[in-house]
């Protein structure tokens, strides 16, 4: 230790004993019974000190005053021998004795109130003296004495010399001051002028030693004062004490002395305090062994005694104790003991800051000066907070003016109970803690370099700093816990303290273990403190949502800042009902304000789980969101990886109409065979949307195996519980006919195009379903009717129907270029198809039909049932066969029309056929010729296209259901249409037999133009029997090309061939009429079939009413074989 650490050490011996050297200081004073010649003997025997002659000689001043007075009053008694009796002094003899003192004192006066003698038993006499005033040589006052006595030595008496065995004083006054250096003063009374000075409290009585020593003193053995008023004014502590009614007694045995003291301390405060002091040397000796003992004395006061108590300064409470030490031979003091007691009070280094209350205190500890440290065996408090007991040591540092700045200590605090405002029913106890901190005293700062508590196998670590300013408390605090189990989180938190937020903790947390806690306090003046608690977590076990299945194995971290509380899960799961167990790694729970009465609180949940888990907490009770949408937990198989937010009230009961919440996930590699009834929906990724409104799903995929893409919604309110919809586009292509199993051909569809689907499910009902089409992109083709749209074309498809087994379709519209229908599609179960029935099917401007398609079994084509309607054939090609011959070909026709229309005047009516498909067209019919003669026929494929064979055996009736002779009868018919070059173009032959032909205008005009009256006759009458029609033909939309014709009989034959306008009826006919054809067919051979040897050339225009009719009678004169030169050659069908 440096010369200036023991320096300071040294003045702290006047610190701790200031009082017992304050009660010893008047005795020292004390004035003798001296002469002038033993006075200058007793100056020559005191040791030299470090003051002038001056001062000496008011040393022994009142002793010399004593002895004199005794001199004086046993010589006015002599006569008397009165034993026991006071003996007062004449003024005279009081004078006398004055004036001598005065003498002896050069540098003081003394004035005597009154002088007594007392000669006790055994001739000890004693003198009194009463008022007594003592004066410096310019006449200022420098002490008071109300009374003074003393005893004398016999022995020494009785050789003629004045000692003084005892001395009693009262009601002195003495003034101690110590200044900012340690060097003290003192003085009597209060004029403020010195009567002593020493460097240090152990000087001072080093010079009352000496006194001691002395001849005039050598005989005393007890001085006591009472009376006393002390006042210690300390400038380095800025404070001043005052001690009344003090009690002072000095003892010496031999060489040892003894000094006892006690006084009332006032310090304004109700009451006074008392001090006891005491002190023991030997004369001569430095060393010296003191005490002190005090009751209920301020702390402050007690602070500014001694560098070991200043720490005390920070406190506002009484405190009663003792302190024990010495000094050494060298005067240095020794080790300090002090025994603290410190009653209620708080701890408040300014009167700014905010008190800190608490019950008592108590302290034992050593204070080494050589180290500058103090021992602490015990420190304890108790306060409302709870009970602390510590030990350990505290190094003083940063010295000025002997006193430390701050104070630096390692504590082990081996009793910790903690029970703040009676919160817990039993306190909270830990086993143990340790603690490195610096206490600084102006400005007031205690800073945590580390403190730990440790608790079972728990242990909390703490660093920070705790500064008074001038506004009030400043807490800076930071901590570390290496681990805490729910139960002994729930025992440390008071059920008072955010009770709510404890009791949701104590009913949902179920298990785990918090680690790593991380904690930060800030507490600033007139601001609301920051805290900061964070930490990690693991094994966690907790409910996050009432009703919902705990999270078991969570591990993550949490923060518990500005009131908000954030839990963070790096890792945990939840078990669902169906479906496995949920990931909810990344979740996050928060309370934004723990101390709201039912805290609002929100999860950002985030899971990777299968769709059915994910699907199965969303209708747990009371949320039931999947069952609401008329849906089930298991309607897809995939994985879910969640995203959302739920915000809801701590509260209990909670409904379910008060959780908010909002969540998106992404759907991979999902199927669903319930999504779609009877329908595999698969997706390599779909997205979801959730909140207390909808579940949306959506996304894009493949229905079996069609594309598709769109969303699911189920609304999840109330009032459309059990409700949900898909609406999306879907592929339709060969595909999608193959998938929904339509039955049609191979072949009817190609290409593809988008379809926007809708479907409507309910609970309790099939789905509804509609599907619409642009039809761009898809090429479609239905041979049976030759009707067929490119990919570019564009149209409208309109379906409706209701999903399940088996699927309905109760509405199908197409309308397309060339094509129109409207009808429905019936289906078996499994998908099966039985009927598509269309109500009315417009193709082109040819087919206007109800028509249905019957199905015949897997992969057979639909059989076509036509029941009605109209068909043109002028107007279009059918009958197109796959050519395959097999199975897979077309299907078989079954045909019922009101009109077939073959030509501009020419129709079927009523017709019924049965035909196939599978090469073309092929099958027998029968009808009636524009409503009239009935016919027959036979439908076979040609060329791609269909050829007609028509047979009658009413050939005549034909003739006139046609509009070419209106009067023919009977007759066998024969007519063959075959597919001709162009569209409604057919070559034909007609064959008949035995047709009569009566009234026909056009012949009437003929035969009137040759004048043949018989045969005129004939056909007006009976008629003419043909026994023999051939034709050759063309048959187009327009006209009737003929080619070649003719018709014999026995009356006649005629030939044709030309023109006829099927629109207009006109007709532009050349031939030849030959009549007695019996006869004159000799010439046939020579000539064209119907013309005879003999004929007349005609030409015939107008129509089949107003015919008109030329003939060249020279052609009469022309042999047949000569005849082509009076007519055009005829019509050629391959032109």
């Amino acid at each position: 230790m440096s010369d200036n650490t023991q320096d300071s050490s040294g003045t702290e011996t006047a610190e701790a004993v200031a009082m017992a050297d304050d009660a010893a200081a008047p005795a020292v004073d004390a004035p003798g019974p001296d002469d002038p010649d033993q006075g200058g003997a007793a100056a020559d025997a005191v040791p030299a000190v470090d003051r002038s002659a001056r001062r000496r000689g008011r040393r022994v001043g009142l002793v010399a005053l004593l002895a004199l007075a005794v001199v004086a009053v046993v010589v006015a008694v002599a006569g008397f021998a009165v034993i026991g009796r006071p003996l007062s002094a004449p003024e005279w003899l009081r004078d006398r004795i004055e004036a001598q003192v005065n003498r002896q004192l050069e540098a003081v006066r003394i004035g005597l109130g009154q002088v007594t003698l007392v000669v006790e038993e055994g001739w000890h006499p004693r003198v009194q003296l009463h008022d007594i005033k003592i004066d410096d040589a310019d006449g200022r006052p420098l002490l008071t004495l109300a009374d003074a006595e003393g005893t004398l030595a016999l022995r020494p008496l009785l050789r003629g010399q004045l000692q003084p065995a005892r001395i009693w004083l009262t009601g002195a006054q003495l003034v101690l001051r110590r200044d900012v250096t340690g060097e003290v003063e003192l003085s009597f009374g209060d004029t403020g002028l010195t009567q002593r000075e020493a460097a240090s409290f152990v000087q001072l009585i080093e010079e009352a030693d000496r006194a001691l020593v002395t001849p005039a003193l050598s005989a005393l053995r007890q001085v006591s004062a009472d009376g006393l008023t002390l006042r210690y004014e300390d400038a380095r502590a800025q404070r001043a004490w005052t001690v009344d009614g003090g009690r002072i007694d000095m003892i010496r045995t031999g060489d040892d002395l003894a000094l006892r003291g006690d006084f009332a301390l006032l310090s304004g405060g109700s009451s006074a305090a008392t001090v006891e002091m005491s002190y023991q040397s030997r004369i001569g000796s430095p060393a010296a062994g003191f005490g002190i003992s005090f009751a209920d004395v301020a702390s402050e006061d007690i602070a500014a005694q001694s560098a070991a108590l200043l720490w005390l300064d920070v406190l506002r409470a009484p405190i009663s104790g003792a302190l024990r030490g010495s000094t050494d031979e060298t005067g240095q003091l020794g080790p300090l003991s002090a025994t603290l007691q410190i009653g209620e009070g708080v701890l408040q280094p300014t009167d700014e800051t905010k008190p800190i209350p608490f019950r008592s205190a108590r302290s034992y500890f050593t204070y080494s000066p050589y180290s500058q440290s103090m021992q602490f065996d015990e420190l304890s408090v108790d306060s409302a907070w709870g009970k602390l007991r510590a030990e350990g040591r505290v190094v003083m540092g940063a010295m000025k003016n002997g006193l430390p700045q701050e104070f630096t200590g390692q504590m082990r605090v081996t009793e910790i109970s903690a029970n703040p405002q009676d919160l817990y029913a039993e306190p909270i106890r830990l086993s143990d803690a340790t603690a490195d901190m610096r206490l600084r005293l102006d400005p007031f700062e205690l800073a945590l370099g580390q403190l730990t508590l440790r608790d079972g196998p728990r242990r909390l670590v703490l660093d920070g700093t705790l500064n008074a300013r001038a506004t009030g408390w400043d807490l800076s605090l930071s901590g570390r816990l290496n681990r805490l189990d729910p139960e002994r989180l729930l025992q440390l938190w008071p059920e008072s303290v955010v009770p709510r937020t404890r009791d949701w903790l104590d009913r949902n947390l179920l298990g785990g273990e918090m680690t790593n806690v991380q904690l930060g306090l800030k507490s600033e003046p007139d601001a609301k403190p920051d805290v900061y608690l964070g930490w990690e977590f693991r094994d966690l076990e907790t409910v996050f949502m009432k009703s919902m299945p705990p999270i078991r194995g969570g591990r993550g971290h949490a923060s518990l800042f500005r009131n908000t509380l954030t839990i963070i899960a790096d890792a945990g799961r939840v078990q669902a009902d169906q479906g496995g167990a949920l990931d909810i790694s990344g979740t996050v729970f928060s309370i934004p304000d723990v101390r709201e009465k039912f805290a609002p609180a929100f999860t950002e949940l985030k899971s990777r789980s299968t769709i059915t888990a994910a699907l199965s907490l969303l209708d747990r009770e009371p949320f039931r969101f999947i069952s609401k949408a008329g849906q089930t937990v298991t309607l897809a198989d995939g994985i879910a990886e969640v995203n959302g937010r739920a915000d809801f009230l701590l509260k209990k009961d909670l409904p379910a109409e008060e959780v908010r919440f909002e969540a998106r996930a992404a759907l991979s590699n999902v199927r669903s065979e319930t999504l779609v009834p009877g329908r595999v929906l698969a997706a390599a990724s779909l997205e979801a949307f959730a909140d207390p409104t909808e579940l949306r799903i959506s996304g894009a995929g493949r229905l079996g195996q069609v594309p598709v893409e769109g969303v699911f919604v189920a609304p999840l309110g109330k009032e459309r519980s059990g409700r949900s919809r898909i609406d999306g586009t879907v592929e339709l292509s060969q595909r999608f006919v193959e998938e929904f199993r339509l039955g049609l051909p191979k072949g009817s569809v190609s290409g593809s195009t988008r379809g926007t689907l809708g479907i409507d499910l309910r609970r309790g009902e099939r789905p509804a379903f509609t599907l619409s089409s642009d039809l761009a992109g898809l090429a479609l083709r239905v041979p049976q009717i030759g009707w067929a749209i490119a990919e570019k074309t564009r149209g409208t498809l309109e379906v409706a129907g209701r999903l399940g087994d088996p699927v309905e379709v109760s509405r199908l519209a197409l309308t397309a270029p060339g094509l129109r229908t409207t009808g429905r599609i019936d289906l078996g179960p499994g998908g099966r198809f039985i009927a598509a029935r269309f109500d009315r099917l417009r193709a082109g401007n040819w087919l206007d039909a109800p028509v249905t398609l019957v199905g015949r079994g897997v992969g057979e084509a639909p059989e076509v049932v036509v029941s009605g309607g109209t068909v043109d054939l002028s107007k279009t090609e059918i009958g197109e066969g796959t050519g395959s011959g097999g199975t897979q070909g077309g299907g078989p026709m079954n045909v019922t029309l009101d009109l077939l229309k073959i030509s501009e005047g020419i129709s079927l009516t009523r017709f019924k056929g049965n035909f196939t498909t599978a090469r073309g067209m092929d099958g027998r019919f029968s009808a009636l010729v524009n409503g009239g003669a009935p016919v027959e026929g036979r439908v076979v494929p040609q060329n791609g296209r269909s050829a007609f064979e028509i047979t009658s055996d009413r050939a005549g009736g034909v003739f006139k259901s046609a509009g070419l002779f209106p009067n023919a009868r009977g007759g066998s018919l024969k007519l063959v249409l075959a597919p001709g070059k162009g569209k409604g173009v057919y070559e034909g032959q007609l064959t008949a037999k035995n047709v009569w032909l009566r009234n026909a205008p056009a012949m009437a005009a003929l035969l009137n133009a040759i004048s043949v009256v018989g045969l005129l006759e004939q056909l007006t009458g009976s008629g003419i029997l043909f026994g023999e029609v051939d034709a050759r033909f063309r048959l187009t939309p327009k006209q009737a090309i003929i080619a070649r014709s003719s018709a014999v009989g026995a009356s006649m034959g005629i030939s044709m061939d030309g023109y006829y306008d099927l629109e207009t009826g006109a007709m532009n006919m050349q031939g030849v009429v030959s009549p007695f054809y019996l006869v004159n067919a000799v010439g046939a051979v020579l000539t064209r079939k119907g013309e005879g040897l003999i004929g007349f050339n005609y030409t015939l225009r107008g129509t089949a009413e107003n015919p008109r009719v030329s003939v060249n009678p020279l052609s009469l004169l022309t042999p047949g074989l000569f005849r082509e030169i009076f007519r055009r050659p005829p019509p050629k069908l391959t032109q």
